[in-house]
């Protein structure tokens, strides 16, 4: 069987109707409460060295942590701070720089509350990937990234987001050209 009849019987059967309606991620699909995908917040104290963070991140395995005073949340350090302001500098020895030299101070806040829809605007406005949830006294009650925006999605809408080519193709397309 030549190439492109192989690609022309493959988007034939793309082309198909599904056995099942589409799902579309209509408002309330994604207007549920950020409290059923946030995860529990991992949190260092202020005062803390980036090198104590950094662990904490790599032990918790985690893109960002919370920085804390007395349980209030003070600022959020990441991996773009370790990426950006910290790696290939000379900022001296990490585990002896306080982690508030190179946090985020007062980061961008969700509650409890607040639905999945709200918390997809405000990370993509403001260019972030992890969003604070937190009680009505500023204490982190968990954490929401686009990891679990992501997971989220795929769990609920499975068809949609794993849908992938027939194996044929695949195989095809992988398939050495020339001699």
């Amino acid at each position: 069987m030549l190439y492109e009849e192989m690609v022309d019987e493959e988007l034939a059967i793309m082309d198909e109707e599904p056995e099942e309606p589409s799902k579309t991620l209509s408002p309330p699909a994604i207007q549920v409460p950020l409290s059923s995908l946030m995860r529990s917040p991992v949190t260092i104290e202020m005062g803390a060295s980036v090198q104590e963070a950094i662990n904490l991140m790599i032990e918790n395995r985690v893109g960002a942590i919370l920085v804390v005073s007395d349980g209030v949340l003070k600022g959020i350090f990441g991996e773009r701070d370790v990426l950006l302001k910290i790696l290939n500098k000379p900022v001296g020895d990490v585990s002896e720089i306080p982690v508030e030299n190179f946090m985020k101070f007062d980061p961008h806040t969700a509650r409890v509350e607040d639905s999945l829809d709200t918390a997809v605007f405000h990370m993509a406005r403001g260019g972030f990937r992890h969003i604070p949830v937190v009680n009505e006294l500023n204490q982190p009650v968990g954490m929401v990234s686009t990891r679990h925006i992501v997971s989220y999605i795929i769990d609920h809408y499975p068809q949609e987001v794993l849908t992938l080519p027939p194996e044929p193709v695949r195989k095809a397309m992988q398939a050495r050209e020339g001699a």
